[in-house]
């Protein structure tokens, strides 16, 4: 797995070091030592506040040693493991139970181990009765699997107990001297290993004050389990220093401790097909609204400490964040790594990812969640095919990873479950071992029929941002039976494609049609979740319907779909890319017009055009800042006959006279005002050819901008026109997310 070659961190230090100070303020934590580099050297590499606080204040340096608590898992115990690995020492899908003979242990692989899928406990108090790791293992092995092996995710001390007493049987020498040997030593890792000596234990942060053993510990590991089988185990009691882990992870992503395809399988996901983020012993694609700490990119790997240590790199980019603290000094009461952790990596975060963040779906924090109270329950879905996971597979899919999950019933909305359909066209319905119930032809909402023995109403659908996009309007029709039949909802959502900050166009005054369902701007920054509490707000204010968010993670509202890292799956078939929805939120109102919108080419709403249309002269009557960020050219076309997307398009097979819109920057276009400008610039220039249609005045909402245009007023005074109206439905929308990463939901 070679660093990509990039550039050098020119990151200013200065909003790290106070974002290092703040959330060691915002958390009350005795202090922290960060460090924040890439492969060439460190950008941040500063202590701050107390290394101890209690029986008197010392003061944290750089060179302060933590107790790292679970990085032992994966500085250690898992580097470990998978050296003995690259050496044919130990195989990965063998039964635990060939190296450690605990027959008991055969059930689940040292992979399973190495990814928390064995089905163990996450950890017992044995510690008050048990003096060595053999005991305490035996004593485990008498305690039932919460699930079966490979199957589910669930986060173990006990594993890692298991593969540390491994290494030392395999190697045939203990963990601890195994990694000095091995690891620590070679890498010049000075300030690293089990139970520091008298001198390095002068430099040690403090932990708890603890009850149980009666001292405040310094020096010593802190987790019980470790501490009562003498200080080295598989996952926990390792000591070191920000700068030596610095060096581990320079040495790592260059290959000096491990192989690269040793590296590629450790990073690959998924390694249990019900949760996708957890590696060969490190965790991967860090979740902000968790504990643990994250870099807002696909290709990171991390893990953290109880202790309040964190470690991420993202290894295609060549840089890490390493954050150290003592936050359960002097007591566990007062430990707050949640702020600890947050405040500190989003501001690493939004120096690092300018372009760029790993954004998870509500689909991807159902399976993170283990399926949540869906477990158990009977299952009804309206979905369609471009309700896909971060790796790409179909929500059905997914549900089938979760066979306490029972689905009973599928709904499919316009375009059908498939995404095949044609814009208006009637959908039929399907039976097969799922029912699918269409809500595009004669139905539009599931019958109280279907909805008896339901526990749970899901919807995952992937909208466009647009007023336009009917998925809103039969969400609406479904919250409604939902609401007389007191079946609650679940929304798993998804980003807004054109993002939640830019909102354009006038209010509807007319909410009846599908194609407008809302008292919302034509552009109106909501996700479906949002766009669903807004509804329980309004139209079921009087209703007992109960509607739940599982919400994205590390979505921006100021970013647009490009930067999410996710796979994009055209909701419908003319809205072929995230840069479309934004262009579509103004020229589908030329579908109001006897013009062509582009349906019939390549480029829906991209282009539009007529054979009648003098293209030169409405580009001439245009002013620069009406199609700020959006690029616009005379071109001809001719629509044809695109079966599954446009079979009888305006104009078909008749050489068109055109203008196409290239987005250029979408934090600078505005689709709506660029439409306006094109729409009376065009009736202006052809008097006797346009004309408008029947649907117009629909999707405007009324006749309003109609109106205004008929009556000669300019782009600018009609934008201005509908900005009161904006600004008023700004103050009142739902809003569950900010561009804030330290306060995800």
């Amino acid at each position: 797995m070679p660093v990509s070659n990039i550039a050098k961190l020119t990151i200013s230090a200065s909003d790290l070091r106070d974002a290092l100070i703040e959330s060691v303020r915002v958390s009350n934590s005795p202090g922290a030592v960060a460090y924040v580099g890439d492969r060439w050297g460190a950008v941040l590499h500063e202590a701050t506040g107390n290394r101890q606080l209690v029986p008197a204040p010392v003061k944290a340096e750089v060179n302060t040693i933590y107790d790292l608590a679970s990085l032992t898992k994966v500085v250690a115990t898992t580097t470990a493991v998978m050296q003995l690995h690259e050496a044919g020492q130990v195989q990965l899908d063998r039964p635990v139970s060939d190296y450690l003979p605990i027959p008991a242990f055969g059930a689940f692989t040292v992979r399973h181990c190495l990814t928390h899928s064995a089905g163990l406990v996450p950890g017992l108090p044995y510690y008050k009765e048990c003096s060595s790791i053999d005991e305490m293992l035996q004593r485990y092995a008498d305690v039932p699997l919460k699930s079966q092996p490979g199957t589910r995710w669930l986060y173990s001390d006990v594993g890692f107990m298991i593969l540390g007493r491994i290494v030392e049987l395999v190697a045939a020498d203990s963990l601890d001297a195994y990694c000095r040997k091995h690891i620590f030593e070679p890498l010049g890792m000075v300030d690293t290993g089990f139970k520091p000596d008298t001198a390095r234990r002068a430099r040690c942060a403090a932990t708890e004050n603890c009850p149980w053993r009666d001292t405040l510990m310094v020096g010593e590991v802190h987790d019980e389990n470790a501490y009562a089988v003498g200080g080295v185990a598989g996952h926990a009691g390792l000591f070191g220093t920000a700068a030596d882990l610095a060096t581990f992870v320079r040495a790592l992503l260059a290959g000096k401790i491990l192989r690269p395809d040793t590296l590629n399988e450790m990073t690959r996901m998924p390694q249990i097909p019900a949760w996708s983020w957890q590696g060969i012993g490190w965790q991967l694609d860090g979740w902000s609204s968790q504990n643990s700490g994250f870099l807002t990119s696909r290709t990171t790997m991390g893990h953290s400490g109880w202790t309040g240590t964190s470690l991420w790199m993202d290894w295609k980019r060549g840089q890490f964040a390493i954050l150290l603290g003592n936050t359960c000094h002097p007591s566990r009461s007062a430990r707050n790594n949640v702020d600890f952790r947050r405040l500190f990596h989003a501001a690493v975060s939004k120096a690092l990812y300018k372009n760029s963040i790993n954004t998870h779906s509500g689909l991807d924090r159902l399976q993170r969640e283990d399926f949540g109270e869906l477990r158990g329950k009977r299952v009804a879905l309206l979905t369609h095919h471009a309700a896909v996971d971060q790796l790409g597979r179909h929500i059905l899919d997914v549900f089938a990873l979760a066979p306490d999950v029972h689905l009973k019933l599928l709904f499919s909305p316009e375009h059908g479950i498939r995404g095949h359909a044609e814009a208006g066209e009637s959908v039929p319905s399907e039976n097969g071992d799922i029912p699918v119930v269409s809500l595009y032809g004669a139905r539009k909402a599931p019958t109280t029929e279907e909805l008896l023995g339901i526990d749970w109403f899901v919807i995952d659908l992937q909208d466009v941002g647009a007023r336009y996009y009917t998925y809103a309007a039969t969400m609406k029709a479904c919250l409604q039976a939902c609401a007389q039949a007191e079946v609650p909802v679940l929304i798993l959502d998804r980003p807004n494609p054109v993002g939640g900050t830019i909102l354009e166009g006038p209010i509807a005054l007319n909410t009846a049609s599908p194609v407008c369902w809302g008292a919302v701007p034509i552009r109106h920054g909501m996700t479906m979740g949002e766009i669903a509490l807004h509804f329980q707000r309004t139209d079921f204010a009087d209703t007992t319907l109960r509607v739940s968010v599982s919400a994205l993670d590390n979505w921006l509202p100021g970013r647009f779909f490009d930067a999410c890292s996710l796979p994009w799956l055209p909701p419908s078939p003319n809205i072929p890319n995230a840069g479309t929805a934004i262009l579509y939120t103004g020229t589908c109102l030329f579908e109001g017009t006897n013009l062509n919108e582009g349906r019939g080419t390549e480029t829906p709403f991209e282009v539009i055009g007529a054979p009648w249309l003098d293209s030169a002269a409405v580009l001439g009557m245009l002013d620069e800042e009406s199609c700020a960020g959006i690029q616009v050219d005379a071109i001809q076309y001719t629509p044809v006959s695109i079966p599954g997307k446009a079979s009888s398009p305006r104009f078909q097979d008749t050489l068109c006279n055109g203008i196409r819109l290239t987005l250029l920057d979408a934090n600078e276009a505005r689709p709506f005002a660029a439409t306006v400008a094109l729409i009376a610039a065009i009736r202006k220039t052809h008097p006797g050819e346009f004309t408008w249609g029947p649907s117009f005045d629909i999707l405007a909402g009324s006749d309003d901008l109609r109106t205004r245009i008929e009556q000669g007023e300019g782009w600018r005074e009609i934008v201005a026109a509908y900005a009161p109206g904006i600004a008023t439905f700004e103050a009142i929308r739902p809003r569950l997310y900010s561009d804030d990463l330290s306060g995800m939901p």
